[in-house]
């Protein structure tokens, strides 16, 4: 259909029978008389005439506005921008890719990312177990609502809110918190890297969740402390002392060298910089796990107590030569395994619970007494919930030099090389031993007035 009078522009319909479409297109460009102007049609069809009507309408006020390109330039303009737009889109990683790139950072040590991949795989990820152990079983998922295929710009408060109510945080509160700490703080990487404007994983129940057992095990007494080194095998007793009463780390313990104790002065000191490191099967001695945050080192001051234990040690276990292991393996000659290490803990902890329960059926039997409360909390500490862990010394050795400081934090946080206030007041126990102490000797002020 040609143009009609005071029109701009043509429409007609498309010559090709039964289409029932319509073609737009106009004249634009040349000067009167002189040059000829060119006929730019639409890049499309149209179902109506009224449709093409508009286009030309459109086309039109470009042009009025200075604003005109060539219809097919501004088609491949757009369809550029579609393709950038996805391209861009795939390029946005899920969280999975995300968090796989996060868990692999050069700062984390080797069992961090080790545990980074595991958290990632079973917890944020939803992937099924790929065997049967610790309560896992094999071609079954530990969360009923896994996040990893989610792209990181898409993840919303209510689809974390899901996940959380989904992990086993009744059967596996620590591993479950872990799971929430590593998701906000990836999230957080992707806020930094502007990829998101907010981080949603804001969960107030996760928040009181505990994220480590082994932060919840109270203290022991010394006599007892004692008595599970003696219940351990012979060359590895002094480490159980050296964790419980110098709050030494496994790792710190077990990267112990005879160079780095000083018994001759007035002060008997031990050097703490090492720790025995466990990633992916190979096992070494790097630097401690602060050294990232400023503490490389620090020196602890041993108790004249311990110094006969420790020089027994130095003489009848340790490796010769100043930088001798003060605990290794026979085989090889390589620090002790974390896993052989604790397995022979746990045994002796089970040893001595055993030994109290029977030395309390012994005074039943012969004075009718019942057993004593604390005996009864002092076995369930050793054995509960999969039994103490090596850890457990360590809360053991800073719980009681906070005690013995008068609540010294800054003291407490020198001995423990700790490097934040947060992590100390977690070794600032408020066990009932303690307590009970606390109330006996009010009572005895009033007993005074």
């Amino acid at each position: 259909m040609a143009r009609t009078k005071g029109t701009w522009g043509t429409v007609r319909e498309v010559p090709r029978k039964g289409s029932g479409r319509y073609q737009a297109s106009y004249i634009h460009g040349g000067v009167w008389g002189i040059q000829k102007g060119v006929r730019f049609t639409a890049p499309q069809t149209f179902e109506s005439k009224g449709d093409a009507w508009a286009w030309i309408d459109r086309e039109r006020r470009l042009i009025e506005k200075d604003e005109w390109t060539p219809p097919y330039e501004r088609v491949l303009q757009e369809r550029a921008r579609a393709e950038a737009a996805r391209q861009a889109a795939e390029a946005i990683p899920t969280i999975a890719a995300y968090g796989a790139q996060y868990a692999k950072r050069d700062d984390l040590s080797g069992n961090t990312r080790q545990r980074y991949a595991q958290l990632l795989t079973f917890y944020i990820n939803g992937e099924p177990a790929t065997m049967t152990r610790r309560g896992n079983i094999k071609g079954k998922t530990l969360v009923h609502h896994g996040i990893g295929d989610i792209k990181v710009t898409e993840l919303t408060r209510a689809q974390v809110r899901d996940w959380w109510r989904g992990l086993p945080v009744k059967t596996r509160e620590a591993s479950s918190k872990q799971a929430y700490d590593l998701l906000r703080a990836l999230m957080n990487a992707a806020l930094e890297e502007e990829l998101i404007d907010v981080n949603p994983v804001r969960i107030k129940d996760a928040a009181s969740a505990k994220a480590s057992r082994e932060r919840d095990q109270d203290p022991l007494p010394f006599d007892i402390l004692f008595r599970v080194a003696d219940a351990m095998p012979a060359p590895w007793r002094l480490g159980v002392l050296l964790g419980g009463v110098l709050g030494l780390r496994s790792g710190e313990v077990r990267a112990l060298q005879r160079r780095d104790f000083t018994l001759t002065g007035e002060v008997p000191l031990v050097k703490v910089y090492q720790s025995v490191k466990e990633d992916e099967g190979k096992l070494e001695i790097g630097p401690l796990k602060t050294a990232r945050r400023g503490v490389s080192s620090r020196t602890v001051v041993i108790p004249a107590a311990l110094v006969p234990d420790i020089k027994a040690h130095l003489r009848d276990h340790t490796q010769l030569g100043r930088t001798g292991l003060l605990f290794w393996r026979a085989s090889d000659g390589k620090p002790v395994r974390s896993a052989r290490w604790l397995k022979a803990f746990k045994k002796a902890c089970n040893q001595v619970a055993d030994e109290l329960e029977a030395e309390a059926a012994k005074v039943t039997a012969k004075t009718g007494e019942p057993e004593s409360d604390d005996s009864q909390r002092i076995r369930e500490t050793l054995t509960a919930g999969g039994g103490y862990v090596f850890h457990g010394t360590r809360s053991t050795g800073l719980s009681w030099a906070y005690r013995v400081s008068g609540g010294n934090l800054k003291a407490v946080q020198d001995i423990g090389g700790l490097t934040s206030a947060k992590t100390l007041m977690g070794y600032q126990r408020n066990e009932l031993s303690y307590r009970a102490e606390i109330a006996n000797g009010s009572a005895a002020r009033i007993g005074d007035n």
